[in-house]
């Protein structure tokens, strides 16, 4: 067992301050990075390779615009959004998305990102300035420090992206470096999210497969075999005793795995007290001997799982890895 201006320009410009909307709206974008992110989208309307699509795109960090010259030449650029990428569920607030639907820029489901497609006779420069507009209005990007960059990918329905959590998450991107890792689908549909919001829940998820594991040391009692119900946040772990019989339990401590100690709170250690289970000492970890004729296997393996959710605050997110002496 096992012991982180003036005229119209000009009023309108003060409207939009006095609405709440900063930065590029009233002063516009630093001069080299409008002529920049105008030079690349004219990059991809220009140059012609046969059988692939031009991407420009322009990024501050994880905060990025990138279009896509489709087939009939009109232009369909995504910004990054936080299904992809959860960081930008702190940039991308309920204020700064309402500013992109201002723009134009509407949510597309199938990554999560915001989407808006421009006419292949739009100018390049107001293509450029509604690329920095988004960015400025919609993320706070720095626009006086962007990457912009053009390439060009094998023109498909559903080409390969960055991955979930990756840098650029949700982006059109072909590199080999990043194929490990990306997607190339039509949607990107995210794992389902804990739906564990009580120790009943746990024990409802785990609670035959733990009950089993429970019953197995009890009908092999006299051979040397454990079981561990390994969490993220701390495991609970169990081997059977002869004379009597018995199913011998710890819970990890801190003493065996410092980083416990701001979990293992005096309230949760309290609970582990109350449940039976006596302090590091004898065993660097918790421990609980459940006698074979007080506690059947059902009863220990409630127990355990209640443990995981009020002692660890395990919520059943990374699923719950059960080790024994033969592996998982």
């Amino acid at each position: 067992m096992r012991t982180r201006g003036s005229g119209a320009a000009g009023f309108a410009a003060a409207l939009l301050i006095w609405l709440g909307f900063p930065g590029y709206a009233a002063a516009g974008p630093p001069p080299n990075s409008q002529s920049h992110v105008e030079a690349a989208v004219e990059n991809i309307a220009a140059l012609e390779r046969p059988g692939k699509d031009g991407l420009a795109t322009v990024s501050d960090g994880n905060k990025y615009v990138q279009c896509r010259r489709m087939p009939d030449h009109a232009l369909r650029c995504e910004a990054g959004g936080a299904l992809m990428q959860p960081s930008l569920d702190h940039v991308l607030s309920p204020e700064k998305i309402a500013r992109l639907a201002a723009l134009g820029w509407r949510l597309d489901a199938s990554f999560g990102n915001y989407v808006q497609s421009f006419p292949a006779d739009l100018p390049a420069s107001q293509v450029a300035e509604k690329i920095l507009q988004a960015l400025s209005d919609g993320y706070n990007a720095d626009l006086a420090n962007l990457e912009i960059r053009t390439d060009w990918i094998v023109s498909q329905p559903c080409p390969p992206r960055n991955g979930p959590s990756q840098n650029l998450a949700g982006m059109i991107d072909e590199a080999p470096s990043m194929a490990k890792t990306g997607i190339q689908a039509c949607a990107y549909t995210p794992a389902p999210s804990s739906t564990i919001s009580s120790a009943a829940d746990l024990i409802r998820t785990y609670g035959a497969r733990t009950t089993g594991e429970i019953q197995r040391l009890r009908v092999n009692i006299d051979r040397d075999i454990f079981v561990v119900f390994e969490t993220d946040i701390g495991f609970v772990q169990c081997a059977p005793r002869t004379s009597p019989g018995a199913i011998y339990c710890e819970a990890q401590s801190a003493d065996s795995w410092p980083a416990l100690s701001s979990v293992l709170t005096p309230e949760r250690v309290t609970r582990l007290h109350t449940a039976g289970y006596s302090d590091p000492g004898r065993a660097p970890n918790y421990s609980k001997t459940y006698a074979l004729d007080q506690f059947d296997d059902a009863a220990i393996a409630r127990e355990l799982l209640t443990i995981l959710y009020d002692v660890y605050g395990y919520v059943g997110a990374p699923k719950l890895k059960i080790d024994t002496e033969k592996g998982n």
